[in-house]
């Protein structure tokens, strides 16, 4: 049994100090200048990113081991409050100050500021501070995508098991039914031309290195084990990074996005945004900063059990014996948006060579 916290962040902007590291004394500033002064402070604040939360801070925290504990009581205290639990929420969108928090909320400064002692103790937000008109200002951010804490009982290590891997570029689909806006770019540069959808049928789109449409589905054939690497699988997954699609990049853009393993319905995972406003860690330099950047690693894997997306239980309507997986040559996976989908916000699918992770999509068999 566990507890998951899951704290989404869209957004995380850079809180970054003047040129002037040192207040601009009030005498000084008409009341047009107060304003200018202001506007360029919040513009400053909230043009360029910052890297204090990653997409793969996700913090693990089990009752078995006896270090934790300090933590999970500090998690639990701090969460216990319906108070701080809306200054979470107002945090989601930009990092703000405690001025804000307590306009926002009706809150009391006085309170506020206990709040964000009590959250920040628990390592769910980052205070810095920034230089004001009246000495610095106390600014607040997420910290962290999620809080896992495990109630289980220690369990045995079980023995390496045999694998076998692959892992396929993104470009090298075998069949693709798409919509525009669509378009592909390779570590070089673009590829065919953007929102035609013939573009995904050129041989240069082996070299694709992200790819992106608005609805439809997108197919890869993986090869089956060889005679001499077959073993009896009892569980598959598939790993690779993703995100929406909207135009430029939107941190809050939702996508339903579903997996078919073999045209099984494996399993749909909502895409919480089209990331950006920092470049990706290998995003290649000719991609525009103003576009999306970087996804989050997905992994779906199938057991005898059931669907565990990232490692959590979803449902055992699908088990491994239903993918029919020695049925023939190859394994084919599916990744789109249904008709029916809720939210049908597009997908964008990375490469190794583009985004946040070193790795295009990857077939595991155990």
């Amino acid at each position: 049994m566990s507890i998951t916290i899951r704290l989404p962040i869209y957004n995380c902007f850079t809180l970054l100090s003047f040129r002037n590291s040192e207040s601009i004394p009030e005498k000084w500033l008409t009341k047009k200048s107060v304003f200018l002064y202001n506007r360029i402070k919040k513009k400053n604040a909230e043009e360029k990113m910052s890297d204090i939360v990653s997409p793969e801070k996700n913090l693990f925290l089990s009752v078995n081991n006896e270090r934790d504990h300090d933590m999970i009581c500090k998690v639990s205290r701090a969460l216990s409050v319906p108070d701080r639990v809306k200054i979470l929420k107002c945090l989601l969108l930009r990092p703000k100050n405690l001025s804000e928090l307590s306009q926002e909320l009706d809150i009391p400064l006085s309170s506020v500021s206990r709040h964000v002692d009590a959250l920040a103790e628990a390592q769910l937000i980052f205070v810095n501070y920034q230089p004001g008109l009246k000495g610095h200002t106390k600014y607040c951010s997420q910290m962290v995508l999620s809080y896992t804490v495990s109630l289980d009982v220690p369990r045995l290590e079980e023995s390496p098991a045999r694998e076998y891997s692959v892992e396929m570029p993104v470009g090298l689909f075998s069949h693709c039914h798409i919509k525009a806006p669509c378009g592909m770019t390779g570590k070089e540069d673009k590829i065919g031309a953007f929102d035609d959808p013939r573009t995904f049928f050129l041989p240069e789109r082996i070299n694709a290195e992200c790819i992106w449409f608005d609805s439809g589905f997108i197919s890869y054939n993986f090869p089956s084990p060889l005679p001499t690497e077959k073993l009896p699988a009892s569980e598959l997954s598939i790993s690779f990074e993703v995100c929406s699609e909207t135009i430029y990049y939107n941190n809050q853009w939702p996508s339903d996005i579903t997996v078919f393993i073999n045209d099984v319905e494996v399993a749909t995972f909502t895409s919480p945004g089209d990331f950006g406003g920092r470049r990706g860690k290998f995003t290649p330099e000719h991609w525009p900063v103003t576009s999306t950047q970087f996804g989050i690693l997905k992994k779906i894997t199938v057991t005898a059990h059931g669907v565990f997306i990232d490692n959590c239980y979803v449902h055992d309507h699908v088990k491994i014996h239903d993918l029919r997986l020695a049925d023939g040559n190859a394994i084919k996976l599916t990744i789109g948006i249904k008709e029916d989908a809720v939210h049908r916000g597009g997908i964008n699918l990375f490469g190794k060579n583009f985004g946040d992770y070193p790795q295009a999509i990857v077939l595991t068999l155990k």
